[in-house]
This record gives C-alpha cells, structure tokens and sequence, in this order.
C-alpha cells in the first residue's frame, strides 16, 4: 500500500471509527451488541465494509483443497436422498456421492452458515436482545419471549441444538443489525468460501429459496469444523439455561441423528422443510480419519447415512462396530 493510500485509509475509515466508538462508548449501552449494531448502522448502505470491519475471527479458507479421488464408489450402496457425499475432509478422497453438484434446498442446513458468520462477528459472551420479530418467527424454536437478553453462545446453542428459528434471528439481528444486512454477510461468506452453487435467503433455513449442493455443504462445514466453538457446540448432547433477571430457564437436546448412537459421530445439523426433504450433514472421525456427509431430500435420512458411513469406513479399512444402534 502506498504512503497515499495509508493516509486517505486513515482520513475515511480510521477516523470515523475511532469517532463513532468514542461516542458509542460514552453513551449508556445496554449491551455490547448495540454497538455492533451501531457499527453496522454507521456503515449505512455499504454492508460490504460493514462486514469487513466488524471481523474478530476467520479461518484460512484453504482454497486449495479440492475434492479428490473417487475411492471405493463402485459398489456403493443405494440411499433414498436425492443426492449426497461422503469425502474425507483431510485428503479430499470421495467416499459416497450421488448428485454431488444438484441445487438443492437445504433447509435448516443454513445454520451452519449463520453460525459461521456469527463466530466471525462476535464473542460468546455478548449479549443479545429478542425482538418481536424474532419471538414470533416459529416453526422450530428454541422459545425465546419478546425483550429476553442471552448471551450469543446460548442462542448458538439454541440455533443448533433446538434448531431455533426465533434463535437464528436473534442472532442475525444483533450481529448485523438486522435480518436482511446479516443475510448479505452469509453470501459474502459464501463467495468468500467459493461455494458457487449456493444461495442464502435467510438466516434459519425457512425460505425455501435459499439452495445449495452436497459438495458446497460439505466445503463448509469442513471451514466450520475449524472453529473449536463450533466443534464444541454441534458435538453437544444437552444443554441448560439457567434462568436469571433476564430470561427464563431453558433445556434442550441435540436433534442431530446418530450423535449418540454411532461410534465417531460429532454431530452437526440436521434440516427438514416440506419442500426440502429431510436433510442432514454428519462430522465423523474413527481411526484418524475425519469423514463429513451430506444426504439432501430424503425420507430417512439417518438410515442414508449410515449406510453411507459404513461404507465410507470400510473402504477406508475402518470397521465401524455399532450392534445396538436403532434406527
């Protein structure tokens, strides 16, 4: 960067914020997602520099990797879902697929995106606000009431675990500053990740306009899985929300299929809408290999993707002992 260009960074970006955080931090806010918010309103109409600016934490997006070898796929089994992967996320090996790169609707496999870009955004203990709007998204929710306050890793906890609609966009709406500019964030994310059969329409998965491909899904949970938050949060069973002044209590159990039933399996995020299917990505790891799968549009998903396991496994030379597993 030229001399030049450091000072007029310094005069149009620099400057202004240094300007808007001391006013910000001279008022009496309620939480330190107002100044997010705040943030991104000084931003205005430019959600691009909003986005850039507002960053606390990115993962190398390893552009390089690629998805590699098809191995062992000759005798694949048969599924029910209208496509899927399997691919080790280390060696790029390809160990189950059908219709790898088909857009498809992906349903409430949008948490993933949203969770992303949340972590990217703001810390754990931030609070956060519930606007009517977010109260009353419904469908799945993880039951949060109009002017309740959690912190951000509660609601992921919540977006995940729960599946909460009302949680993705508390989240969305505190991070960004609203629905729509945290929805711009999700695509930059996504252009970012070169995940170029894929499209964002909101933050919980509910619109049905929003699609991907089981090879995009895979790219981006294999980035996710980067995140030890993350991996900490989708490989977790049950969770408590104590109640306090500020909300009440809450319990919740992971919906994530075979999480607790099939050896190596760390969760991630299952979806369904009707026009969607049922749909479920799966982070496994047994004998130092590390396996994502993606079933899409199917009406036993689980049952898919454990054949896909199995299978994926056993080419890799891994026998997967699960005798009690119930389907």
């Amino acid at each position: 960067m030229s001399r030049f260009s450091k000072i007029l960074t310094v005069i149009f970006v620099v400057l202004p914020l240094v300007v808007f955080l001391f006013v910000a931090t001279t008022r009496k806010l309620h939480s330190k997602s107002e100044v997010v918010s705040g943030l991104a309103e000084f931003f205005g109409d430019n959600t691009k520099l909003a986005y850039e600016r507002t960053k606390i934490d990115t993962y190398d997006p390893d552009l390089g990797w690629q998805f590699g070898e098809v191995f062992g796929t000759y005798n694949e089994p048969t599924i029910i879902g209208s496509s899927a992967v399997l691919v080790d996320i280390n060696t790029g090996k390809i160990l189950y697929e059908k219709n790898p790169t088909e857009k498809r609707k992906i349903a409430s496999l949008t948490k993933i995106m949203t969770a992303v870009v949340a972590l990217e955004h703001e810390k754990l203990d931030t609070k956060m606000s519930v606007s009517a709007t977010s109260a009353n998204i419904g469908e799945n929710v993880m039951g949060l009431t109009e002017g309740e306050i959690y912190t951000m890793e509660d609601l992921l906890y919540g977006l995940i675990l729960n599946s909460g609609n009302d949680a993705a966009y508390t989240i969305a709406e505190n991070v960004a500053g609203s629905s729509d500019k945290f929805v711009e964030w999700m695509n930059f994310k996504a252009k970012e990740l070169a995940l170029k059969n894929t499209y964002f329409a909101d933050p919980s998965g509910l619109d049905d306009d929003t699609y991907s491909t089981v090879e995009d899904l895979a790219r981006l949970t294999r980035y996710a899985l980067k995140n030890p938050e993350f991996r900490e949060i989708v490989k977790t069973f049950e969770y408590e929300i104590f109640s306090d002044e500020t909300h009440k209590y809450i319990y919740m159990q992971n919906q994530t299929n075979l999480l607790t039933t099939y050896p190596g399996v760390f969760g991630v995020k299952t979806g369904y809408t009707e026009e969607a299917g049922l749909c479920l990505v799966t982070f496994a790891s047994n004998n130092n290999h590390d396996v994502v799968g993606v079933v899409l549009n199917s009406y036993d998903r689980k049952g898919d993707m454990i054949l896909m396991l199995d299978h994926g496994f056993g080419t890799l030379g891994v026998v997967t002992d699960h005798p009690a597993l119930v389907f």
